[in-house]
C-alpha cells in the first residue's frame, strides 16, 4: 500500500506525512490570539440564524462556485470591505469550505499574497 513521503517544515525539521510540525501549531496559535473573535468580524448570533435560514432555502444546498454540497454562506463581497454588505441577501452565495477558503485568500490576502483592492 502506498504512502506518503514525510516534508520537510519550514523549521528545518523532518515531518510525518499527516502530521502537523509542533512550531507549525505554535504560529498558529499566536495568531489565533491576535484575530478578533466571531462577534466582532460580524458572525454574531443574527448572522448564524439568517445563514442557516438561507442553506435551508431550496436551491441553496450546494456550493455556487463547485456544485459540492454547501455548508455555509460566503459574502460575494467581504464584509471586510463593505460592512453594510453584511445582511444583504443579494451579497451571499451558498459555499463549500474549500471555495470559501480560496475566496477568501485570494481576495483578504494569505500565504504571502497581497490584500486585493
Amino acid at each position: 500500500m502506498p504512502f506518503a513521503a514525510p516534508r520537510l517544515c519550514t523549521c528545518g525539521r523532518v515531518v510525518p506525512a499527516g502530521k502537523r510540525c509542533e512550531c507549525s501549531i505554535k504560529r498558529k496559535a499566536e495568531r489565533d490570539k491576535l484575530r478578533p473573535a466571531a462577534p466582532q468580524r460580524g458572525y454574531d448570533a443574527e448572522w448564524r440564524r439568517l445563514s442557516k435560514a438561507y442553506l435551508a432555502e431550496t436551491g441553496n444546498d450546494v456550493c455556487a462556485d463547485c456544485g459540492r454540497p454547501a455548508v455555509l454562506v460566503a459574502h460575494r463581497v467581504s464584509i471586510r470591505k463593505a460592512p453594510h454588505l453584511r445582511l444583504v441577501r443579494s451579497n451571499w452565495k451558498p459555499s463549500c469550505i474549500a471555495c470559501n477558503n480560496r475566496q477568501n485568500i485570494a481576495c483578504e490576502g494569505g500565504f504571502g499574497r497581497p490584500i486585493k483592492q
